[in-house]
Formats: C-alpha cells, structure tokens, sequence
C-alpha cells in the first residue's frame, strides 16, 4: 500500500490541526478544511484495545460544520510501533480476511485488471500523458504501470524500505515527504495518491503542495477509503478503513470534493468513482 505515514515531516502542514490543538485528550480547535471550531466524538480507542496498536490513547472527531473527520491528537512517531514505518513488520496487519471477499477480488482482477490497473487507467483518461509523479510511491508498483503511458515517472516514500525497493525497479524516488521534497514549480502534468491523502496532517496543505507542483491543466488523482460506504456503516469503530492511528483524516466524496476546492482544484465529474456500494472513493481534480 502507498503510505505517507503520520509523522512530524509535515511540520507546516501540522502547525493548523496539532501545534495549535490542545494535548489532554480535547477536541481539535480548528477545521482544516472549513475553519469550524464545533466537533463531535465519534470514537475513541484505549491503549491495549484491539484496535489500537499506539502506546495512547486515539480519537476521531467530526467537524460538525463540513463533516471532515479527523485524528486527535495525532500520536508521535514514537507512540507508533517502529517509529510508524508503514511497512514495518512490527505493525500488526488487523484487516479483515474474508475468504468471500478474496475469491471474489481474484474474479473481478482476472476480468477486468487490479485495482491499480484500473486506476492507471482512470489517470489516463484523465491526463493522457506527461510527467508523472506518485506520491507515497511503495514499492513501486503503480511507477511501473504509469510508466506505459507516462514520462518520466518520479515517486516520493518516506519509508527506507519502500524506497528501496521502488530504485531497485529503476525509479528516481525521493526518500522523504511531499512538503519537504524537492519539486519545482510546474513540474508535473499529474499527481497520484493513492491511499495517501489519509494520512497526511492537513490535507489541504498538502493539495495546495500538489497545485504548486503541477502545470496549467495538471491533474492529481486520489484514491482513499470511503467513510459512509457501506463497510464503515457496517463494522462501525471496528472499520479498517480507520488503519487506527495511521489514518490521520477520512473522507466522503463531499469532504473530499470540499478539500481540493480548497486548494484550488477542480473537481472532475469524470472519470469519478463515489457510488452508493463502493467502500473506495476515486476523485481527479484539475489545477486551475
């Protein structure tokens, strides 16, 4: 999975949600998204329970303005087992194992490719060509896929291990975080994130990051757990979209739409993915 993992390199980004937050447990102070001060529990995790693999205790809290859900406090790397590192194998994998699901996954992925494979494809409608950069790169593999329509192909990991092995596929990769990456105005045609955009401390700082980076009619394409789908209406607190603690904001289309107009972005209305059964949101937005 592609991850920018919730750690203190996205220390601009952070300064609205956290710096000026209080640390005893309260509700964030400000919206990120909205500037709304009102918030509401939706849940909360103690230390030990299944669900919460930190050394603290986690929360999330609705904007009741916007309805942006959020993390807070977000933990400290070292409240995360190894330091957060997304593809540590100390972190316990907690998602559901359906047989069902998995059978049915193979089904779908031999008729009508990967989800990856789908999403490249949803990209190339979008922007049909140009530089490419993947944010949140893993191991590479959405890198190799782009590389069939795109050039250069550029990703960006935090994680050593991620980075690695995404080089080792013969990628430029910056091992670091979007903000703190070396990018140059203008410098990309399209963007992907791909269960990125969740983890990030603001997201609309980290899309106004993209806005910059990307040229006159660039596209950045996100692709992000559905809070509202049918799955989280389902398990509840139990959801794994919640990757509780790792995930820093969920998002519905309508927050995530709101999001990116915030940062400057126009929101495609196709290629778009937000249907009644997905447990998946695909949004694409134009730099405008």
């Amino acid at each position: 999975m592609n991850s920018i993992l919730p750690v203190d390199g996205l220390n601009t980004s952070r300064s609205t949600l956290a710096a000026e937050a209080p640390s005893d447990g309260q509700s964030p102070r400000v919206c990120v998204c909205c500037g709304g001060r009102q918030f509401r529990l939706r849940h909360r995790w103690e230390v030990g329970s299944y669900w919460n693999q930190c050394s603290v205790p986690l929360q999330v809290w609705d904007c009741t303005a916007c309805q942006l859900t959020a993390l807070h406090p977000v933990p400290r790397p070292e409240d995360y087992p190894d330091a957060g590192d997304w593809f540590s194998p100390q972190k316990k994998d907690l998602s559901r194992q359906y047989r069902f699901k998995h059978w049915k996954r193979r089904l779908i992925d031999r008729w009508t490719g990967t989800k990856a494979e789908r999403f490249i494809q949803g990209c190339v409608k979008a922007q049909s060509k140009g530089r490419f950069l993947d944010v949140g790169c893993g191991t590479g593999e959405m890198l190799e896929l782009a590389s069939r329509h795109y050039s250069p192909c550029v990703g960006i990991e935090p994680s050593a291990r991620g980075a690695e092995q995404a080089r080792a596929r013969g990628f430029e990769v910056y091992e670091t975080t979007l903000e703190d990456a070396p990018l140059e105005p203008a410098s990309f045609d399209l963007i992907l994130m791909d269960s990125v955009i969740e983890h990030v401390h603001d997201p609309v700082a980290v899309l106004r990051t993209c806005h910059r980076a990307l040229a006159p009619g660039g596209v950045v394409a996100m692709l992000t757990p559905r809070l509202g789908g049918p799955a989280s209406r389902i398990h509840g607190e139990g959801w794994n979209g919640f990757r509780h603690g790792w995930h820093t904001f969920l998002f519905s289309g309508a927050t995530l739409s709101q999001c990116m107009v915030a940062a400057g972005f126009q929101v495609l209305k196709h290629p778009r993915r937000d249907r009644p059964l997905d447990d998946i949101l695909i949004l694409w937005g134009r730099k405008v």
